[in-house]
């Protein structure tokens, strides 16, 4: 008798499971579930909010068009880390001098690209081959003079400064020279190295030294996170410049030169290439007035050193003697900065045989940024 009570709890409960089924709508990838029923998930979207070259697919944002791919064996992808723009540049060499070089990003997370343009130091002007073409040098064949008689080697910048004779070059995959005087050292191995890179430009084919068409010249720059790093300005230095500076008043090359210039725009404001005047090298936050040797006021090029002269000149530069890796990050400047501006800090040394170049920009001001110079 009390089976039809027992059926209709049974009843129930069904009822009650399937209405609860029933409620529970599953939708399917790009679709949302909305009074029951499974809409596209843009329609919660405004189709604007989408940015150029990009279109909304469900609840995303994607590329209208493909990745770019550049052809193989001839050109060589360039990625903007600002934009995500990819550009193909050409592997081969360029007509002139005008354009620069393709920079790709090293081919794992250890490696590193570094591509840039190798100056006179005396005057600034590029270092180029008379009638310079493009065409790659031939390390086998290396010249007397020009970019072409020149090597690059690459080293953990820190054991350099540290070691500079014992110092091990890192491995790289290729170092590209061409007489135009543009240069570029693909996949440079940087994994068990310190927080900075080192180049060292010499002459081809003989130790580092002071003979031939430059002295020994080391540039530097922490690793970037981008796997490359463009227009990264390289320098020679010959001896005939050297021994004016000494001639002069200025230090002799035998102590080591480390070369500070100061440059009158933070990064990606205005002329990077311009320099400022009125900056006084600083080491731990006060002026040295020992060790440094400044240029006239209106010289342009780096030719005679002024040894009245308290602070840079129109050339921004400023020669040090003294400087020591153990030092840290020690070394700055006073002066030439505008509202909200101060000069970064730098690691540096003078190394005995070597002039050192280190570029110094102006950075946010711990009070009172932002730095808009």
């Amino acid at each position: 008798m009390r089976k039809p009570t027992i059926l209709l709890t049974l009843l129930s409960a069904s009822l009650g499971v399937a209405q609860t089924s029933c409620n529970q709508v599953e939708c399917a990838d790009g679709t949302i579930e909305r009074d029951g029923k499974c809409v596209a998930a843009s329609d919660n979207f405004d189709p604007t909010m989408c940015g150029p070259f990009t279109e909304l697919q469900g609840d995303k944002c994607v590329p209208t068009f493909p990745p770019t791919v550049c052809e193989d064996g001839s050109t060589l992808p360039e990625v903007d880390p600002e934009t995500g723009v990819t550009t193909c540049k050409g592997t081969g060499p360029a007509p002139g001098c005008g354009g620069s070089l393709a920079c790709p990003a090293g081919t794992s997370a250890t490696k590193l690209t570094i591509c840039g343009q190798i100056y006179d130091f005396k005057d600034n002007s590029k270092f180029a081959a008379a009638g310079a073409e493009g065409m790659r040098c031939d390390p086998a064949a290396p010249a007397t003079s020009g970019p072409c008689a020149l090597q690059i080697l690459a080293f953990d910048a820190d054991k350099f400064a540290r070691t500079p004779t014992t110092a091990p070059p890192l491995s790289v995959g290729d170092v590209y020279i061409d007489d135009c005087g543009r240069y570029r050292l693909t996949d440079i191995e940087t994994s068990g190295t310190s927080p900075y890179i080192g180049l060292g430009f010499d002459d081809a084919g003989m130790t580092l030294g002071p003979n031939g068409v430059t002295v020994t010249v080391g540039v530097a720059t922490a690793k970037p996170p981008a796997r490359y790093l463009k227009d990264f300005e390289a320098w020679i230095v010959n001896q005939t410049t050297i021994g004016a500076w000494q001639t002069s008043g200025g230090p002799p090359l035998s102590g080591g030169i480390y070369a500070p210039v100061f440059r009158q725009h933070r990064k990606g404001f205005g002329d990077q290439y311009a320099n400022q005047s009125g900056v006084s090298f600083t080491r731990m936050g006060n002026p040295d007035t020992t060790n440094d040797y400044y240029f006239p006021t209106a010289d342009t090029g780096r030719n005679m050193i002024d040894t009245a002269a308290s602070a840079t000149g129109a050339n921004g530069t400023v020669l040090v003697t003294a400087a020591t890796i153990d030092e840290s990050l020690a070394y700055s400047g006073t002066g030439g900065l505008g509202a909200g501006c101060r000069w970064e800090p730098h690691a540096g040394a003078s190394l005995p045989g070597i002039v050192f170049i280190q570029v110094f920009r102006k950075i946010d001001a711990v009070v009172g940024g932002p730095c808009n110079d």
